[in-house]
């Protein structure tokens, strides 16, 4: 029973180790309250920001992509191509200026996209012992005009290994036995 316990104290304290890790950096990345809404995002208010007339403050501007985790069964095949998965910009709000862009190993022969929904397609049965992973670019950009919306965001498609090779006994029957009640 005290080797139970010594492993619960474990599993508990790898619990609050994950959580420490994960909320931390949540809690320390959040503005202080006393601040205004301009000092936070970087407003460009001269007042806010110590700023004479005629300088201009710099901000980051914050991506607005959402990527869901994308991965690709190797040797699967049907009738349709396969979902690999969906790019989204938060520009995207239903208007038909946005075209999704897709560049890279792959783009246009392996993978597709649709441009105006953001899905990405295998279109292609795919082996992951001849290839185990794709670096793809993907942008935003105004249909109308051809101009980018968003800088352009690198991703990486793996392809996920399934057993497609059996099992080989090269040598007779195999024979072992373990003895009734032995601590293995």
């Amino acid at each position: 029973m005290p080797k139970r316990s010594e492993e619960m104290l474990m599993d508990l304290w790898m619990s609050l180790l994950l959580v420490w890790i994960t909320c931390v950096p949540c809690v320390s990345m959040t503005p202080i309250i006393g601040q205004s809404k301009s000092t936070q995002t970087g407003g460009s208010t001269a007042a806010a920001s110590g700023l004479g007339e005629g300088q201009r403050l710099l901000s980051r501007a914050k991506r607005g992509w959402v990527w869901n985790q994308m991965f690709v069964l190797e040797e699967f095949s049907g009738p349709d191509p396969i979902l690999v998965g969906r790019l989204h910009t938060d520009l995207d709000v239903g208007n038909k200026n946005i075209k999704y862009v897709l560049a890279g190993e792959g783009a246009g022969t392996i993978f597709a996209i649709n441009e105006l929904t953001g899905d990405i397609h295998a279109m292609k049965r795919l082996d992951r012992e001849e290839k185990a992973e794709y670096t793809l670019t993907a942008q935003v950009i105004n249909a109308d005009t051809d101009e980018p919306l968003e800088p352009p965001s690198e991703f990486i498609i793996k392809v996920q290994d399934i057993n497609d090779n059996p099992p080989q006994f090269i040598e007779g029957p195999y024979r072992a036995s373990v003895p009734e009640m032995s601590a293995v």
